[in-house]
């Protein structure tokens, strides 16, 4: 079966959305980079509890310091790249959490090794966003 593909504003965020017809009553639906299986139910129907599966993030880190997420949130902005240069207190993303947008800095002078995190993603506290060198 042939899929749609919407814009949908959410707030001030934009997504793309494929939405595909599996059956009468079921849809697969593509937000951003993430699949979901929806069902449409009739109104007044009792719904399951919702059950959400988080997968694990392990970044490994052999060399330099790992900078973290100091809040649960989504990350709506990367500002540096891998290989730039940085400063101590130079903002590297934008984290928004509660509605609010937040900087991450950078704990220290030296250079991004690594960036473990893609613009969109949802993070918890603790969870390893960049290397610095």
């Amino acid at each position: 079966m042939k899929g749609m593909r919407l814009k949908v504003k959410i707030g001030e965020n934009e997504y793309d959305v494929y939405v595909r017809r599996l059956n009468r009553t079921s849809y697969r639906v593509r937000l951003n980079e993430k699949i979901f299986d929806v069902t449409i139910r009739k109104p007044g129907e009792i719904l399951p509890k919702r059950i959400e599966i988080k997968k694990e993030r392990r970044v490994e880190i052999s060399e330099g310091e790992p900078v973290k997420a100091m809040l649960p949130g989504v990350i709506t902005k990367i500002i540096v790249r891998e290989g730039e240069k940085v400063k101590k207190g130079d903002t590297l993303f934008i984290l928004e959490a509660m509605k609010m947008e937040n900087e991450v800095k950078s704990p220290k002078d030296g250079i991004v090794k690594q960036i473990t995190v893609k613009e969109g993603e949802r993070v918890e506290v603790g969870d390893i966003l960049a290397v610095i060198m």
